[in-house]
Parts: structure tokens; sequence; C-alpha cells
């Protein structure tokens, strides 16, 4: 590894650590329960910059590059700016394009479901979830449900219902219905605001 990549690898795995580090803080704190934090988004949105900056200038991070554990750094850094459309979709192709042993499929198969689902279509992984009708944590609708399952093994992820029930025994506390509605508010303005979504009268034209 050469000088520069080392010191990108190191600062990759820094800046994921840093991302840990706020978000714990503000999670004990309680700021993750209402909406995307500003201070979490700065963050995210101060790491996306500084990744996309090195990737124009150096390209990928690739895992031959700066070594597996950074190079997962570097897609975690991608998955988190959730608040920059364009930048996830950009990076969604860079990841599609290396080969399998430069970056880990499972990265780009999180991405593309975080991606879809954000735009309002069926995932096809089923890596993302959030509350059903009643509260509970589910997967966000699939494409094929029927072929979830083989995609998930062909990436080495466990199967989906083994995952939801790992999740839900986790999930300590379940949202009042008055609770949930406000979470889907926030949800379907922040969507819009971000660009993820046209807005409903734009999109009856």
């Amino acid at each position: 590894m050469d000088a520069d990549f080392r010191m990108i690898a190191e600062e990759l795995v820094r800046r994921r650590e840093h991302d840990f580090s706020v978000r714990e803080r503000l999670l004990e704190a309680g700021r993750l329960n209402d909406g995307y934090d500003p201070e979490m988004e700065a963050v995210h949105l101060g790491n996306a910059a500084w990744l996309e900056a090195v990737v124009e200038k150096y390209g990928y991070p690739t895992i031959g590059r700066v070594g597996a554990d950074a190079s997962n750094a570097a897609w975690l850094i991608i998955q988190h700016a959730i608040s920059r459309p364009a930048f996830l979709r950009r990076m969604l192709a860079v990841l599609r394009s290396q080969p399998e042993h430069e970056a880990d499929p499972k990265n780009a198969a999180y991405l593309e479901d975080r991606i879809r689902m954000y735009e309002g279509k069926p995932q096809r992984y089923g890596t993302q979830f959030d509350r059903d009708d009643d509260g509970l944590l589910s997967p966000v609708p699939c494409d094929d449900p029927a072929l979830v399952d083989r995609r998930r093994a062909a990436l080495g992820l466990p199967p989906l219902a083994e995952v939801t029930a790992e999740m839900r025994k986790r999930d300590t506390r379940r949202p009042t219905r008055e609770e949930l509605e406000r979470h889907r508010a926030r949800c379907r303005a922040w969507l819009i605001e971000t660009g993820w979504r046209i807005p409903p009268q734009e999109n009856s034209r």
C-alpha cells in the first residue's frame, strides 16, 4: 500500500469511528428518535464530501488499495449520506463496476436496497427495515419475496425471516399509533425535501 492510500485508509477508519461515536452519544441523549438529527447529518455530509474528493482524485478505495476494513468504511460513509441522492446513485454505479475481489458485493446490495427504498421502489435483498402498520420492525416491501432469500444466500446473508426475528427481539419499544404517524409524516416530508421523491401535486401532472 503506497503512502497516499495508507493515509486514506487511516482517515476512512477514523471517520467511521467518529460517525459511530457521534451516533452513540446522540442515541443516549434521545436525539435519534425524532427525525434526522442535524449534528448527525453534518457528520454524514462532511464524510461524503471528503470521500467524493478522494474518489475524484484517486478512484474508489477498493480492497486492493486500502484493505478490506477501510474499503468497508468507505461504503459506510456512502450508505449514511442519505440526504445526497445523486451521490448515492453515482457511488452505486462505481461500486457495481468493481471486481468482486475489490469491493464486497454485499455493500452494493445494501446500497441498492437503500436507494430503492427512498425512491419508493421495492428492494431486492431485504436489507432495509422500517415500522409496519403494527409498529413492528419489518423489511420494506421486496420486488419478489420468493427470490429474496436466494439472492441473500448468494451474498452470504442469512434468511430474511431469521434477521427479522432477531431485529424484533432486540427492539425494546414499539411506538404508539400517534408516534408512528408522526414518524411517517416526517419521513414523507424529508424524502421530498432531499429530492428522493416528487411532491404529490407535481407527480400528478
